[in-house]
């Protein structure tokens, strides 16, 4: 039986992100450790991505939960002039992200590569940030499609990219925010991104000379699956995807039926998929996924009526998530500490 590795995924999920930063915050106050002390692989997509290069670039829990809780206005800024001239986002993104950029650039530095986070956290902590690169180059005679990119800490090609635009890539959700140097965000594939925190750690390909940092220039960490213990963290679901059988009728559904659905449909599939494999793969004691419901009793009264979008900015509703998330932190903890051998 070879050492136990540990490893964070985060999912997208907008300023919903609070929920996740502040269970990361009680975790981190519960055991007295860090978060990159207590997890070897941390993989984050879209604001799970965002949280995760926060982590890369050594902030704490507390300044990251603090961010979501107090700065959503700052990050996503309502303009008046621009829903005239751009009505339901039909002309340009709902937001500008130069808030974004200059946020993080202030809280990373501008000149901070996954050189540096390599430099402070060798293959201790290792980083994964999910994105799309819609305009990859290609190779003769390739055909043109989108591909996947996820950005690794360890991988020697990667060095040089900067922590902030890796976090705009991650972040760049159609639709609310700019495509950022022709990339979008990889919760178009990966909103919740275990599978690729899973591939990474059972992956034990060996690459060229200086490929890597990991030994032996391994691509992955090459670790048998019965050694894996994984902590998924949900941003909150509030069962939009969940179709009533009444409402479903005789099933006769066109565009208009449909409209209202396809953006969860397409999201929530990949999300529940991911979940099942892990459920298929791992025992029940390697894989805990934690995703409070909205509506759930417990929930606070002001977030059961509402339909949370991805860019939650209401003061109210953000203290009421961050209160969930505590909440909830408390109800799971021995089941937490008991999962992660603490």
């Amino acid at each position: 039986m070879g050492k136990k590795v540990n490893v964070l995924s985060i999912d997208g999920g907008g300023t919903r992100g609070l929920m996740p930063a502040t269970m990361l915050h009680c975790l981190e106050n519960a055991t007295g450790k860090s978060i990159t002390d207590i997890f070897d692989v941390i993989v984050g997509s879209a604001t799970g991505g965002i949280i995760a290069s926060s982590l890369a670039a050594g902030m704490n829990t507390n300044e990251i939960m603090e961010i979501y809780l107090n700065q959503a206005s700052y990050i996503l800024p309502f303009n008046f002039f621009r829903k005239i001239w751009n009505p339901v986002n039909l002309f340009a993104p709902k937001y500008p992200n130069r808030n974004l950029k200059q946020l993080l650039q202030e809280k990373f530095g501008t000149a901070t590569m996954l050189a540096d986070v390599s430099n402070s956290f060798g293959t201790d902590t290792i980083f994964l940030l999910a994105t799309l690169d819609l305009s990859p180059e290609l190779a003769p005679g390739e055909t043109p499609s989108l591909k996947i990119a996820i950005y690794n800490s360890v991988l020697g090609a990667h060095q040089s990219e900067n922590l902030v635009d890796l976090a705009l890539r991650t972040s760049a959700a159609a639709v609310n925010l700019p495509i950022y140097q022709h990339y979008g965000e990889g919760g178009n594939y990966a909103n919740d991104p275990v599978l690729i925190g899973y591939s990474f750690c059972i992956n034990n390909k060996k690459g060229y000379p200086g490929e890597s940092l990991l030994p032996d220039n391994r691509l992955g960490m090459g670790v048998e699956p019965e050694n894996l213990r994984i902590l998924s963290l949900g941003c909150g679901s509030d069962g939009g995807s969940f179709f009533p059988r009444k409402e479903i009728n005789r099933g006769n559904w066109g565009l208009v039926k449909w409209m209202n659905r396809l953006a969860n449909l397409v999201i929530d599939t990949n999300m529940v998929y991911s979940q099942y494999l892990m459920r298929e793969i791992l025992h029940e004691q390697q894989y805990l996924r934690i995703n409070p419901y909205y509506k759930s009793a417990e929930a606070p009264a002001v977030l059961k009526n509402e339909k949370l979008k991805i860019d939650v900015r209401e003061p109210e509703h953000l203290e009421a998530i961050k209160s969930y998330a505590e909440f909830t932190f408390e109800k799971e903890k021995n089941k937490i500490m008991d999962f992660m051998a603490f």
